[in-house]
Formats: C-alpha cells, structure tokens, sequence
C-alpha cells in the first residue's frame, strides 16, 4: 500500500509546477515519471497499481501547461522550458536521502522521452541508474498540415502565446473503450499546442536523435509497432545506436500509442517488472 502525498514546486522562471509521490514504505528504489503531451501524472495511475505489492517508490509532475500545474494549456515559448523544469525536478527528488539510498530509473513517455533524453544529454552527470523510454517523440508518424508547419515560424513572432489544436484522437492512444471514456471525461487532458513547442520539437530532434550513442545508462525500450503518433522507425533506429552496454528492447504489434493503458497493458507490465528487478538485482 502506497501512501500519497502532493504538492508543488516552483519550475523554471518560478512557475508553480505540481508533483505526486506514491511511496511504498518498503521501497528499495525510486522511479520518476516524465508524462507525454497532454496528458499528466495521473495518468500512470495503472502503471503505478500494477506495483504496489512491489519494491519501488513512485514520483510523477505535471510538466507546465498540462495537468494540475501552471501555465496556459499547452503553451510554451520555447522546448527547452520543459528541460529546464525537469531538471529542477530531478534535483529536487535526488537530493532526497531517502531516495539516494537505492537505485533511481527515470521513466518517460512520448514527449517525456524527448525530455528526458534531451535533458540527460545536456547533463550527463545526471546521477540515475535506468530508464526506461516508451513510445519516445523522436519524430512524428502523422503528417502535420501544411499551413500549420509552414505558418509556425510566422505565428511564433506575431501571435506566440496562440495555441493550435494537435489533430490527435483517443484512438490512437488506446484500444481501450473504457480507457477512452476515461479520456473523454478527463478535464485535465488537453490537445493544445503553441508555435514555440512545435518549432521546439523539430529543433529538439535534430540535437538528439543523433547522440543516441552518448547515452549510456542501462535502457529498456517498448514501443508499439506501428505507432499512430510517433515514429517506430525513429525510435528502434535510436535504440539500436544507443550506447548503453545493456540495453532491452519490446515491440508490441497492434498496440496504440498508450502502452500502459492499452488492453495488452498486463503484458508490458509484466515486461517492464523484469527490467526493474533486474536494475535491483544489479545493485
């Protein structure tokens, strides 16, 4: 049984910034949760059930403009915002003697994974032991329309706190119909986003995607085969570049972009029980 707590931090430029720790009294580690684009920390409330009985403390936040945290819904005026905060955040967890005294693995999905991994680049002394990527935004499976990928640059100068619509559909997160009424019902969930984070994306993917050799923590990678959102493509390519010494890797065919909150969710729980036991095994 978890005991829960929450409260706020004060992000990059002092915005008010919200976190959650789910902490198990007997935790022999400490995992921090980086969630994707308009979504928010609860949303890894199955993933986070799914280990009660287990051996892990678990930290998430709201990145700004999502969730219970601060800033207009979606909007950012550059990428980089979202790194800054992070980084604040994982300072903020790992000086925690509580938490130094196990293994960290950071935990991140779509945008998360483009956080993360831009973060850790940028800060390689970044003390955590794993991490595991899901579904990481290291390019885009959709088409964006045109007027919105040519307009982006313009709109960023004249009107940069306007936000656009993301085009995406539950569908594409989930197979599941009770998941999807969950989204639908969900006032936290949003699919909003500003020039300055679209322009971000495409700036943050040139830096990252080819470094992934300069990443060498442990990594476990799961992905959906055919991800509606992000590309598959990109992602095993990265993994397969990755410098990692030891590093795993799950594909899942006909799974949605949600892993964790897709009908085959018990399958990637299990995968992803076998990585973290292994990260405590090491220790």
């Amino acid at each position: 049984m978890y005991n829960r707590s929450e409260g706020f931090f004060k992000g990059y430029q002092d915005l008010e910034l919200f976190f959650q720790i789910w902490e198990n009294p007997k935790a022999r580690g400490t995992v921090i949760i980086t969630h994707g684009h308009g979504e928010h920390s609860e949303s890894y409330h199955r993933l986070i059930k799914a280990f009660e009985n287990d051996s892990w403390t678990f930290y998430g936040w709201d990145l700004r403009g999502h969730g219970r945290s601060g800033g207009k819904r979606g909007y950012v005026g550059e990428f980089d915002e979202y790194c800054k905060d992070y980084k604040i955040f994982l300072d903020q967890v790992l000086s925690e003697e509580k938490v130094r005294k196990g293994p960290v693995i950071l935990y991140c999905h779509s945008m998360g994974g483009l956080i993360q991994l831009k973060t850790m680049l940028r800060n390689p002394d970044i003390p955590c032991d794993a991490i595991v990527i899901s579904a990481p935004f290291l390019g885009l499976s959709m088409p964006v329309p045109m007027i919105k990928a040519k307009g982006a640059g313009l709109m960023n100068k004249l009107m940069p706190t306007i936000t656009m619509d993301n085009e995406l559909e539950n569908k594409m997160l989930t197979r599941d119909p009770d998941v999807i009424r969950e989204y639908e019902q969900d006032p936290l969930r949003h699919t909003r986003v500003s020039p300055g984070a679209f322009l971000g994306f495409l700036e943050s993917f040139d830096y990252v995607v080819p470094r992934a050799n300069e990443i060498k923590k442990p990594a476990l990678f799961i992905l959906p085969e055919n991800d509606p959102i992000v590309s598959t493509p990109v992602s095993k390519s990265f993994y397969e570049r990755l410098g990692s010494s030891r590093k795993e890797i799950y594909i899942y065919p006909e799974a949605k972009h949600e892993l964790i909150n897709d009908i085959n969710r018990q399958t990637v729980f299990a995968d992803i029980k076998k990585f973290f036991d292994s990260v405590l095994e090491s220790k």
